[in-house]
């Protein structure tokens, strides 16, 4: 697949508690990338990414969108919003435009702005989308436990299966809308990690897998991971193979970085900040 073109789309500027960001790691140790507030907040953002081919236009995560109520967002502590709508529309496109919407998985941070709710009726975003997401997320999204159920909501989805828009990609599957992809378990079943070329670089689109530049070390993991051993052992087994093909990674939340690239010191793995 050839990238003509590649923009991250920031929809959410916010922040979230230290403690989940970084698990059992201790504050003295992670404030050191991140500074905390009063509140023990530190800042993220849902950054997404537009990727334009010669007969294809691929979104990649959609933000939080704005279907829920103000107690759901009061606990997000936004500081900017941004309608992927009005994003598109700034760099010349329009909604009927995108051609794939990949969601990496189903919490409702990455995948809530597909679909919109006008005058409470729910329409998908992006109205000529094939939208794609793995077999073994869809299928937890149904089945679910009770500590994600608070992120997995049905009108995020509901809408696209009943109007058969969405696609499911099977672990058998090589590729996908022009993207091969890694899959992990260790946050969430099936989270889905498209792998592209932009500027003659190999990029990873990292999502909750390594959600910043400080969770480079296979030991900090978030506290929403699911399963931290496997996570830990998924990102070990990635990084290694990163250095030989020199695959850098593209960050979903950190708010300080937008990519980097992996070096391996004798303290472990070291992140390099790079430009997009």
């Amino acid at each position: 697949m050839k990238i003509k073109k590649a923009f991250p789309l920031i929809t959410e500027k916010w922040k979230i508690d230290g403690g989940v960001a970084f698990g059992i790691v201790p504050k003295t140790l992670w404030s050191k990338f991140y500074e905390a507030d009063e509140q023990n907040l530190i800042p993220m953002v849902n950054r997404c990414l537009l990727l334009e081919t010669n007969d294809r236009l691929i979104l990649i995560n959609t933000g939080f969108g704005n279907k829920r109520d103000e107690k759901y967002y009061q606990y997000k502590y936004f500081t900017d919003r941004y309608h992927l709508r009005d994003l598109l529309c700034h760099l010349g496109y329009k909604v009927t435009d995108v051609t794939d919407v990949i969601f990496t998985h189903l919490h409702d941070d990455h995948c809530g702005g597909a679909v919109e709710k006008v005058e409470e009726e729910l329409h998908p975003v992006f109205p000529k989308a094939k939208y794609w997401v793995s077999q073994r997320q869809l299928y937890h999204f149904f089945f679910s436990n009770t500590r994600e159920k608070a992120t997995f909501f049905e009108d995020n989805l509901l809408p696209l299966l009943k109007k058969e828009m969405l696609r499911v990609i099977h672990p058998y599957d090589k590729e996908v809308a022009g993207f091969t992809f890694m899959i992990t378990d260790g946050h969430t079943p099936g989270q889905l990690l498209p792998i592209f070329t932009w500027n003659e670089k190999t990029y990873l689109y990292a999502s909750d897998f390594i959600p910043s530049i400080a969770h480079i070390q296979p030991v900090w993991c978030a506290a929403a991971d699911l399963n931290p051993l496997l996570a830990m052992q998924e990102k070990e087994t990635f990084l290694l193979k990163a250095l030989t093909t020199n695959t850098l990674l593209f960050f979903e939340h950190d708010a300080l970085h937008e990519c980097c690239s992996i070096s391996k010191n004798e303290k472990g793995f070291a992140a390099l900040e790079e430009k997009f």
